[in-house]
């Protein structure tokens, strides 16, 4: 089978290349950094929002507890005055038993109440350095998504250079040889044409017997030499 397998293996170089650059172009170390870039700033506005949450249920927690305060001093005073125009013991123990009931449940509600304080000022400061932290995000993504574009648009151009490639080295084939690479490219992963290197072809990267290798180099100058393995076109 006469093929100008010489020309095939130039365009299988420029094919490979195509591939390794798409492959590299998908594989781009500043992709995975705009990914973690996104994660974080992702990760700070949850935060943000879980102390916003929280802050929120602080609050409404610091109403109902004046609230409830309010109420029990209220009934508090009424207690008091009662207890001025009381006469009998037992009613006036009555009262004093409530009156401490009412004062330890008032005591209980301070410290509730400062405690909600204290975490409330805390969750400020959080949110405050988050704010910060997601402002500091936001640019990070900004420069990582730049970073990409740049990088990206680099490896594009160099795929493109080596598709002009492709097309001069395309013109310079016989159709009935491109059609016989393109079937070989479908069928063994895009790899049609191989090297013998070391008696091993570079292909299936299986040893060609030294009998099969003789064969191979008196084959004349313009038949194609395939491998006995994988059928593959072999560059001698």
């Amino acid at each position: 089978m006469a093929m100008d397998v010489k020309a095939l293996y130039e365009l299988q170089k420029v094919d490979t290349a195509i591939e390794q650059g798409k492959v590299a172009l998908e594989k781009l170390p500043e992709r995975s950094q705009l990914q973690s870039a996104i994660a974080d700033l992702a990760g700070i506005c949850r935060r943000r929002a879980e102390m916003r949450a929280q802050q929120q249920a602080m609050e409404t927690e610091l109403t109902t507890i004046e609230k409830a305060s309010a109420s029990i001093d209220a009934h508090h005073a009424k207690l008091e005055r009662q207890m001025k125009t009381i006469i009998a013991a037992r009613e006036a123990e009555a009262l004093q038993h409530e009156m401490q009931t009412l004062e330890t449940q008032r005591n209980e509600l301070d410290d509730r109440g400062l405690l909600l304080l204290e975490t409330s000022a805390a969750t400020d400061d959080e949110l405050r350095q988050l704010a910060q932290a997601e402002a500091d995000a936001v640019s990070n993504e900004s420069l990582a998504s730049a970073a990409l574009a740049s990088a990206a648009d680099s490896k594009t151009a160099d795929i493109s250079i080596l598709q002009e490639q492709r097309i001069v080295v395309v013109s310079t084939i016989a159709q009935d040889d491109i059609a016989v690479y393109n079937r070989l490219c479908a069928s063994y992963k895009g790899i049609a044409v191989a090297v013998i290197q070391h008696g091993v072809c570079g292909g299936c990267h299986m040893d060609i017997s030294v009998s099969e290798l003789d064969m191979i180099k008196r084959l004349p100058a313009d038949q194609a030499a395939e491998c006995p393995n994988c059928n593959r076109l072999l560059v001698r």
